[in-house]
């Protein structure tokens, strides 16, 4: 097998592991209606849309929870990537707001309760559910079953090619630093065609990310994103002394990429840099080292229980021209994926 064709399907595999939509292989089809967008709510007992009947074979382990999207099909165009799909939302001239079903599906037994952001444009964003906007959006949901959710968003005028993130955190379970919590992308484009390659430029970087330390990667040839807290001296910590931790050391796939990251918390206060201002950050990773990056004082100083660090691998238009590098050869490893750390 071609060796560049073989790391590619290495890391779809690996994507796919992560359960994130945008590709419909991963969404079941048997003995269930399509989705389309509804104004309606609605809970599908005992039906799963997304964590297939045979998770243990084609995943290696049965996941609990999984979430992905759906739009209708006439706003729906798909990228092929070596017979995988990503769906990409294709807006129609002068819309200026869209609706997609965002899906949860939960093997667990007992009840869940869930916190949704949409994180868009280096912010969280007001969205619309049954025509009441809302900051955040808090949930409650059966056991064993799929939830079904219409959000309605606006449309940014100068964004030919952007994302939404629906970012979901589990209300009663904390999480570990060294978990890594996948979070849908949702790539937006108002072209009417498959063609990425007349993006004109790169995203533009923020010059903060001179300041940062910088460490030789640790990490192999496809291994996903993780986080390592470090105390005052950069010394790794355990999982029980996060209250220690200083700095975070991102150990990225060993590729120059350009990624996003932001500090929030429960309640979508976003924390800025060394006091710069409080919204996300966009960096460019050097191949084969990791950033060392100063948690925000107003973090490590504070009471509050739950604190979130957010990497976005090509944010916005970044997304797109990977997939055109994908596409035209210039890029072996599928890398468009953002992923949810619990820091605090």
């Amino acid at each position: 097998m071609d060796p560049k064709k073989s790391y590619l399907i290495l890391a779809l595999t690996m994507l796919s592991v992560l359960l994130f939509s945008g590709c419909n292989h991963f969404l079941k089809k048997e003995n269930r209606q399509p989705l389309h967008t509804s104004d309606t709510i609605s809970f599908h007992e005992n039906e799963h849309f997304i964590i297939p009947n045979n998770a243990q074979e084609q995943l290696g382990f049965i996941p609990d929870t999984a979430t992905s999207f759906a739009v209708d099909s006439k706003l729906k165009k798909k990228w092929m990537i070596d017979n995988e799909s990503v769906d990409i939302v294709s807006l129609k001239p002068g819309m200026k707001q869209f609706t997609f079903n965002f899906i949860i599906d939960s093997l667990k037994d007992r009840d869940r309760h869930f916190r949704l952001f949409i994180f868009h444009n280096q912010k969280f964003v007001k969205f619309s559910i049954n025509n009441k906007k809302y900051t955040y959006y808090d949930i409650r949901m059966k056991g064993n079953g799929s939830l079904k959710i219409p959000i309605r968003v606006q449309i940014a005028n100068n964004d030919d090619f952007s994302e939404y993130l629906p970012i979901l955190i589990d209300k009663d379970q904390k999480h570990f630093f060294t978990e890594n919590i996948p979070v849908t992308k949702i790539l937006v484009s108002k072209k009417n065609k498959n063609d990425f390659s007349e993006i004109p430029s790169h995203i533009k970087l923020d010059n903060v990310q001179k300041i940062f330390k910088k460490e030789k990667s640790k990490s192999n040839e496809f291994g996903l994103p993780s986080v390592v807290l470090l105390n005052d001296r950069f010394t790794p910590l355990k999982v029980e002394e996060v209250h220690k931790a200083r700095y975070v050391r991102i150990d990225q796939s060993p590729h120059k990429m350009v990624e996003e990251i932001m500090f929030f918390d429960m309640e979508g206060n976003i924390y800025g840099l060394k006091g710069k201002q409080p919204r996300s950050y966009t960096l460019e990773q050097p191949k084969d080292q990791d950033f060392i990056i100063p948690i925000p004082k107003e973090i490590t100083l504070s009471s509050k229980k739950r604190f979130f660090l957010l990497i976005n691998n090509n944010p916005r238009e970044e997304s797109f021209i990977h997939l055109d590098d994908i596409q035209k050869g210039k890029s072996r490893v599928f890398l468009n994926f953002a992923n949810l750390y619990e820091i605090r």
